[in-house]
């Protein structure tokens, strides 16, 4: 194994994530670090953290992440003794891509279609012929 390799496999979580928002985003390893810490600040050791803990400045910021695929989001249903539906809304890291970001990994999307698949040049027509 390589030793690029071998120092990428121990990144921290801090160090992962500051890499991929710095990638993603284009800020410099500064900012990079300081959006990395307000996010974990609310994750702490966990992978998923309810929407209610979060302030509103920080409900953009991780709207944002979701956009550049860096959080995702879940929600769940409840219902209450009144019988009303409650949802509760939960942010997790989407570590897997985190991971492939920061240690410069391609990944391949198992949601590709067929046709996304074929070479382009499969679209070409010829044309008819007129046959005797």
């Amino acid at each position: 194994m390589s030793e690029k390799m071998k120092m990428d496999l121990d990144l921290s979580r801090y160090e992962m994530l500051m890499r991929a928002i710095s990638k993603k985003v284009g800020v410099d390893d500064e900012m990079a670090g300081q959006i990395s810490l307000r996010v974990l600040n609310y994750f702490g050791f966990e992978d998923c953290i309810i929407d209610n803990a979060l302030d509103q400045d920080d409900r953009r910021l991780f709207y944002f992440l979701q956009d550049i695929a860096l959080l995702k989001t879940d929600w769940e249903e409840a219902i209450l003794p009144s019988g009303r539906t409650w949802r509760i809304f939960y942010w997790s890291l989407n570590n897997e891509n985190i991971a492939s970001i920061a240690m410069d990994i391609e990944v391949i999307k198992a949601q590709q279609g067929i046709y996304e698949t074929l070479p382009a040049d499969i679209w070409i027509r010829e044309p008819l012929t007129q046959g005797a």
